[in-house]
């Protein structure tokens, strides 16, 4: 795992809070109306986040913002909907963690020297006994 990448559970529930802050946000200007410019913000904060953590809590930070989105900006009662529109957020969102995760990928790939080998770090000594 890359050094500069998020552990120990904290990327999701960063994710989730920028998600949740987006919606709070573009509902307190009245962005709701416009329901592309609050995709868009939510898909640049799924894709900041996804920059700095692991694939799985990218996934679930574009699983949050399609939820938030679909729930709240599509539908004002928080019901999850699968039609044309949630499908087409769910897609861009998705890509958007993804393609933010195989770019992280690619650079380390890109900057690792070959035929270097990967140390393991221990914070703590093997236990023994």
């Amino acid at each position: 795992m890359d050094k500069h990448l998020l552990a120990g559970g904290f990327g999701f529930p960063l994710g989730f809070l920028a998600a949740i802050t987006v919606a709070l946000g573009s509902a307190a200007v009245g962005a709701f109306a416009h329901p592309v410019a609050v995709l868009v913000a939510l898909t640049v904060v799924t894709f900041a986040v996804s920059l700095a953590t692991t694939l799985p809590a990218a996934l679930g930070t574009a699983f949050v913002s399609w939820g938030t989105y679909t729930g709240f900006v599509l539908d004002s009662l928080g019901e999850l909907q699968l039609n044309g529109r949630s499908a087409l957020a769910a897609v861009v969102l998705v890509l958007a963690a993804l393609v933010a995760v195989a770019a992280v990928a690619l650079r380390r790939w890109w900057h690792t020297p070959r035929g270097a080998s990967v140390s393991v770090i221990r914070f703590a000594p093997p236990v023994r006994g």
